[in-house]
C-alpha cells in the first residue's frame, strides 16, 4: 500500500505541476494580449491587423491614427513614399510603382534608381490610381503600417481594415509648396519613427547645396536655367512651384523671366515659340523612351532650335523625368547630381 500511495502522491504532484504550468501560460497570455490598434479616423473590425503594444498617434489627411512606434512590415502606395522609406533605412514589403516604368520594363519592376535598394519588394499596383492597387496582395502581406496619399481616399476604409493607414496630401497639392518635398519627408519619417534620420538626410542635402554654390562662385548669379518638357501636344515651360524648380532654387540658380513664375508650368507651346525656351543652360525633361526621344528630335530638327543661345553653346542636356518629377530625398539628390555634372564637371 505504501508503494501505491507513493506512486499516487507522485502522480498527483505531477498533475498539479502541469495545471500550474497551464495556468501560468494562460495568465501570461492574458497579460500580453492588447486590444487591436484603434484608427480614430475609421475603426472597422472586420480584419485584424498585426498589433504592437508600443504605438503613437499621428495626424493625417483622414484624422488621427495609432501607428506602431517601430513598424516592421510597411507598405507604401507611392514611389516617393518608397524612396523616402528606403533612404530612412526602412525596407517596405510592398509598394506601387509608376505605370510608365511598368510599361517599359515589365510587371514586377521598380524605378531603376531604387532597384538596388528595394530588395524582396512585392509590386502592389501601378500609378497612383486607387483602382490599380491590389487589396488582395496587401492583405496577404499582413502589413503593420500602410502609407498612402490623397489619391487613395476611395479605398481608405478597406486599407484601414487591413492595417493602420496614414494618408498625406501630395507635396505640391496646396499653395505652400516651397518646402513641400521636405515636409513630406519629415511627415513620412514621423510615421516611421525616423525623424532624426530625416534631419540627417536634409542636413546632408543642405551640405551638397552649399558645396555647389561654393564651386559655382560668381557664375551662380549669372547662369539662367531653363527647364522644358516636350510633350505630344507641345512643349511646357517648367515653373518654380515644382519639385525640380525648388531644388534649382535651393541651389541658388536663377530662371529666365518666362519661367520665374509661381505655378507648375505653362500651357503647351507650339514649336514656333521655341525662342521662349532659351536660357544659358536648357534642361530637357524626358522619360527617355522611344516616344519621348522622338519629341526631342522634333525639337532639334526645327529651324528655330539652332538659333537658341544654349544650343549654340552646346548647353542643352536631356534629364530623366523620373528624377525631375519626383518628390523625395532620393530624386532631390539625383537632380543635384545633374546640376553638379552639367554645370561644374562638364565646364
Amino acid at each position: 500500500m505504501s508503494d501505491r500511495a507513493s506512486i499516487s502522491r507522485k502522480i498527483t504532484q505531477r498533475v498539479q505541476q502541469f495545471l500550474w504550468a497551464v495556468l501560468a501560460f494562460l495568465f501570461v497570455s492574458a497579460c500580453g494580449a492588447v486590444p487591436s490598434q484603434v484608427n480614430t479616423a475609421e475603426s472597422p473590425n472586420e480584419i485584424q491587423a498585426p498589433v504592437s503594444t508600443d504605438v503613437r498617434v499621428v495626424k493625417h489627411l483622414m484624422g488621427e491614427t495609432q501607428v506602431p512606434s517601430h513598424p516592421q512590415r510597411v507598405i507604401t502606395l507611392d514611389t516617393s513614399y518608397l524612396a523616402n522609406a528606403l533612404a530612412l533605412g526602412i525596407q517596405p514589403i510592398g509598394s506601387t510603382v509608376w505605370l510608365r516604368q511598368a510599361q517599359q520594363t515589365g510587371l514586377g519592376s521598380v524605378e531603376p534608381y531604387l532597384k538596388d535598394s528595394s530588395q524582396e519588394l512585392t509590386i502592389l499596383g501601378y500609378g497612383s490610381n486607387a483602382e490599380q492597387v491590389s487589396l488582395e496582395k496587401i492583405l496577404t502581406l499582413k502589413p503593420d503600417l500602410i502609407l498612402a496619399d490623397q489619391d487613395h481616399q476611395a479605398i481608405y476604409s478597406q486599407l484601414s481594415q487591413i492595417a493602420p493607414t496614414v494618408l498625406y496630401p501630395d507635396p505640391y497639392a496646396n499653395d505652400d509648396v516651397r518646402d513641400g518635398w521636405k515636409s513630406f519627408l519629415r511627415s513620412t519619417a514621423e510615421v516611421l519613427g525616423k525623424s532624426q534620420e530625416a534631419e540627417t538626410l536634409l542636413n546632408e542635402y543642405d551640405q551638397r547645396i552649399q558645396e555647389f554654390k561654393q564651386r559655382m562662385g560668381n557664375r551662380l548669379s549669372s547662369v539662367q536655367i531653363s527647364v522644358i518638357n516636350p510633350m505630344p501636344e507641345g512643349v511646357r515651360l517648367i515653373y518654380q512651384d515644382t519639385f525640380a524648380g525648388r531644388v534649382i532654387q535651393d541651389a541658388g540658380l536663377s530662371r529666365p523671366t518666362g519661367q520665374d513664375k509661381d505655378g507648375y508650368s505653362s500651357n503647351p507651346l507650339s514649336l514656333e515659340l521655341i525662342p521662349q525656351m532659351d536660357g544659358d543652360v536648357v534642361f530637357v525633361i524626358s522619360f527617355m523612351d522611344a516616344e519621348n526621344l522622338k519629341l526631342i528630335e522634333q525639337l532639334k530638327n526645327h529651324p528655330l532650335w539652332s538659333q537658341l543661345e544654349a544650343v549654340k553653346q552646346d548647353k542643352v542636356y536631356p534629364v530623366d523625368a523620373e528624377h525631375w518629377y519626383g518628390s523625395d530625398i532620393v530624386t532631390a539628390d539625383l537632380i543635384l547630381d545633374d546640376l553638379f555634372k552639367y554645370l561644374l564637371e562638364e565646364e
